[in-house]
């Protein structure tokens, strides 16, 4: 059921796109028309960039946006959780809010495995897997990128701040 979502999604996405060209018109009778044609194919690839991330109420702790969805304020505390949580991120050509994002991680590990990911389109860097701390600015110009943490069994509590 959830992949017939997204394939709605997709399917409205695409309609809106082809509106859009059709409203633009042609290069003759606009001249803005290649602006107007990337700014739709950017709005459709953050519509479904924003639909990739964990649902608020599927979270396991608080998430607080900022000015967008990769920027904001995380705080939990896992109690044997297993499952992967997509915090933070999106797919953009350019971020209206700069390029980049200044990320800072605490985590407190009791039990179980924990792996904090950066997430560019296909690859994955882990970040964090322990008890401790991290920070980093991260350039994700023209990028799919995602916060990411992977649980299993997890006792332990995280902190995140990215600006």
């Amino acid at each position: 059921m959830f992949s017939f979502f997204k394939l709605i999604l997709f399917y409205l996405s695409l309609i809106i796109f082809t509106i859009t060209i059709f409203i633009s018109g042609t290069i003759k009778e606009n001249p803005n028309f290649k602006d107007n044609l990337i700014s739709s194919y950017n709005f459709v690839i953050n519509f479904f960039g924003k639909s990739t991330l964990t649902s608020d109420r599927n979270l396991q702790g608080k998430r607080i946006y900022g000015v967008d969805n990769y920027v904001g304020t995380y705080n939990a505390k896992y109690e044997g959780f297993t499952g992967e949580e997509i915090l933070f991120g999106g797919t953009t050509l350019s971020r209206k809010n700069n390029d980049y994002i200044n990320i800072n991680i605490k985590l407190q590990k009791y039990a179980g495995d924990i792996k904090v990911i950066n997430r560019f389109g296909n690859n994955d860097k882990i970040i964090l897997d322990d008890t401790g701390s991290f920070s980093d600015n991260i350039y994700i110009e023209g990028a799919s990128y995602y916060l990411v943490v992977k649980l299993d069994n997890f006792e332990g509590n995280i902190e995140i701040e990215i600006n």
